[in-house]
């Protein structure tokens, strides 16, 4: 298998870059603790194959109007289609993570449909066996977390 470490460098850059390209979100690196732990928006998605991982993305409500706002052209859509752009947004996000790590490693692993949860906070556990990196980000005012629990299936992901 590829060094671990250039596995886990590829969340960040793959967030950072895609975030941008969206929606025109600068996102700026920052520690977990500088983000609020209250009206946090959630939105989930799971890999299967060789890459298993739970990922769960969350942010205020700043960032998620900055998201939106941006993957709409500027503006807001209608309320009953916002958590439609906002997993549309984790889908690509993590869409692009999945792929290089499936390029990196030579393997295949797949998503699940994405999940918004609102202001509803899903846990999924943890798993000390598995690696877990948090990523959190600021942009104005708002703000981004990732977190990713994710291990490397030892029959290489065939279960597909």
């Amino acid at each position: 298998m590829e060094d671990i470490r250039d596995i886990l460098r590829i969340p960040n850059r793959e967030v950072v870059s895609v975030t941008k390209v969206l929606t025109g979100v600068d996102l700026k690196k920052t520690d977990s603790n500088q983000c609020a732990k209250e009206k946090v928006l959630t939105v989930m998605i799971h890999t299967r194959g060789f890459f298993l991982a739970n990922i769960k993305c969350e942010m205020d409500r700043d960032m998620f109007e900055q998201i939106i706002s941006g993957m709409y052209g500027g503006g807001m859509p209608p309320d009953e289609e916002q958590s439609l752009y906002m997993n549309e947004y984790m889908n690509i996000v993590c869409g692009r993570i999945v792929s290089k790590i499936n390029t990196l490693t030579g393997s295949v692993s797949k998503l699940s449909i994405p999940e918004y949860f609102g202001e509803h906070d899903p846990d999924f556990g943890r798993d000390e066996q598995a690696y877990h990196i948090m990523l959190a980000y600021r942009y104005g005012r708002g703000f981004l977390r990732f977190i990713i629990q994710f291990e490397f299936q030892q029959n290489g992901g065939e279960d597909i």
